[in-house]
């Protein structure tokens, strides 16, 4: 369901005036984007009505395996600097709860249910004697998932980073 967010659009992405994106983005990256020849090449792309047309596809199908209860485990692309790491993951988060899941369907499968293919005992939630990777938000996801924008602090390994 992760993809190619400035693919799917029309016009420029909305995010390109949001100021959580704008405070992270590599401008030279985003100057690129915002070219008009860019945007041009983007529109005719036959593949941006794929992604939009597989979007909404996506959505429904992640609804149907979470009410059947399949787990779902949040991923992520890597690859080239158009993905922009970070900042998708939580326009994911937001799709996720669009499709339907609740914001803690979808915290946990960002969180314990990510690692749980990976057979990572020691990672995913926050307990005694597992590996202390987590953030402090100052607004509660639960009641609107864009409040995991709020970031406070970033701990890892335990270890509070400046």
């Amino acid at each position: 369901m992760q993809r190619r967010y400035h693919l799917c659009l029309q016009k420029s992405p909305f995010f390109f005036q949001d100021s959580f994106f704008l405070a992270h983005a590599d401008t030279s990256i985003l100057n690129q984007l915002k070219s008009p020849d860019w945007q041009t090449k983007v529109r005719k792309n036959k593949s941006t009505q794929q992604y939009k047309e597989a979007l909404v596809i996506a959505k429904k199908n992640l609804k149907l395996l979470s009410d059947a209860g399949v787990k779902i485990a949040m991923g992520t692309d890597t690859g080239p600097p158009t993905r922009f790491q970070g900042y998708f993951e939580h326009m994911e988060l937001e799709q996720m709860v669009n499709a339907g899941l609740t914001p803690m369907q979808v915290i946990v499968a960002a969180t314990g249910n990510a690692v749980y293919p990976k057979n990572k005992n020691n990672l995913g939630t926050l307990e005694s004697g597992k590996k202390a990777d987590f953030i402090v938000l100052s607004k509660d996801p639960l009641s609107d998932i864009r409040n995991t924008r709020s970031i406070e602090s970033v701990w890892i390994g335990g270890n509070k980073i400046e």
